[in-house]
């Protein structure tokens, strides 16, 4: 065979050889674009302009609320702590619910004011608190109780603690003067704002 023969006929296999193979990567990338199962798929979720929501945890303040919110730049008032005992189950009485949403003390300093009371819940509750004025005039302390649930009610020890928004004064803007103070939205629990123990 005539070795220029060879060359050309080699040169023709390589060259269909070529062809085939660049087919064949061609196809792959069309199959690979029109079938989806062949496709690397991101499953990272991106959310934009969205705010996670987040559980709470623990006895904690409703920050940014809307009442709060409003109690601070309508009022006068911020919600500044809260302080909350451990479950107490020293009083075995049957009427210790009773005591539910009894106001211990309020004292009342130059810069804040401090309301300590009790409240009978879940033992196991944790509690989401804030605070608005309702009716002109009326503090209404919120607690809202979750996470578990067992098997006993008992008495906490609870204290919510307001500054004054001095702001407000800047901008000759009156403070509401509360009148009275109540629980949860229940005006069965309606008590007078008495200053019970002044520390000034």
């Amino acid at each position: 065979m005539n070795k220029s023969l060879f060359n050309h006929k080699l040169f023709k296999a390589l060259l269909a050889f070529l062809i085939l193979f660049n087919c064949e990567s061609n196809t792959d990338k069309k199959d690979t674009f029109q079938n989806p199962n062949k496709e690397v798929i991101n499953d990272t979720v991106t959310l934009q302009g969205k705010k996670k929501v987040i559980a709470p945890k623990g006895n904690q303040i409703f920050e940014n609320s809307k009442k709060l919110y409003n109690l601070k730049w309508k009022n006068g008032y911020i919600l500044q702590s809260i302080n909350i005992s451990e479950c107490d189950n020293s009083n075995t009485d049957e009427d210790i619910n009773k005591l539910d949403k009894k106001i211990d003390s309020i004292t009342i300093n130059d810069d804040s004011f401090t309301i300590y009371y009790k409240a009978f819940e879940n033992c196991c509750s944790e509690f989401l608190c804030e605070a608005e004025i309702i009716n002109n005039d009326t503090l209404n302390l919120i607690y809202n109780a979750y996470g578990s649930h067992c098997f006993c009610n008992c008495l906490f020890n609870m204290s919510f603690q307001f500054s004054y928004n001095n702001k407000l004064d800047d901008i000759k803007v009156t403070k509401t003067k509360i009148k009275s103070i109540v629980f949860n939205n229940n005006l069965n629990s309606k008590v007078k704002f008495a200053n019970t123990y002044n520390t000034k």
